[in-house]
């Protein structure tokens, strides 16, 4: 009895799962890291948004600043572009593949000079969402991050990457709106 009661439980809880990656729901979050060592400082900071156009197909932006100062170069880079998200489960860990695209612009300053280098950037990998509550979950992504700027040649490697994102149900974001 206990086995049938714990198996409705969870379909249950895996059917309240489901909504967050419906058609019309909406998703919001990004990541932020820092980073010192003798010095040496790295702050950056990803928000995210985007929609459900489909089940489990979310499409949106993504804005990135990232500051690094080495003794005394800094270095600024601003970044925007399109992302798009596909969630393979529904589940409280879900598998996911992500890619995006975006323009990026780099100034550089140092004691003896100031530049402007700009390009392009992109990001494909995967990894998992991971739910910690029934809106909300810690995403993981793992993949290969690409730059390539202007007359320079271009450099790319593995990325880590955790941040977070706060799920939007439909019903929810119509009420925002005033739409119910």
């Amino acid at each position: 009895m206990r086995r049938y009661l714990f198996a409705i439980i969870l379909t249950g809880l895996t059917g309240i799962l489901n909504a967050q990656t419906s058609k019309g729901d909406w998703m919001v979050g990004g990541s932020i890291g820092l980073n010192t060592s003798n010095k040496n400082t790295e702050i950056n900071f990803s928000p995210t948004a985007g929609g459900f156009i489909v089940n489990n197909l979310a499409v949106g932006g993504e804005f990135m600043v990232d500051y690094t100062k080495t003794g005394d170069d800094k270095v600024t880079n601003f970044g925007f572009g399109p992302f798009v998200r596909y969630y393979f489960t529904n589940a409280n860990v879900m598998p996911i593949v992500q890619g995006s695209f975006g323009y990026v612009s780099q100034n550089i300053k140092s004691n003896l000079s100031s530049s402007t280098n700009n390009g392009s950037h992109y990001f494909l990998g995967g990894g998992a969402a991971i739910f910690v509550s029934n809106q909300v979950s810690l995403d993981i992504l793992m993949g290969y991050d690409h730059t390539k700027y202007t007359d320079f040649d271009g450099s790319g490697g593995f990325k880590l990457n955790i941040g977070f994102q706060v799920y939007l149900l439909k019903h929810q974001v119509e009420k925002i709106r005033g739409e119910k």
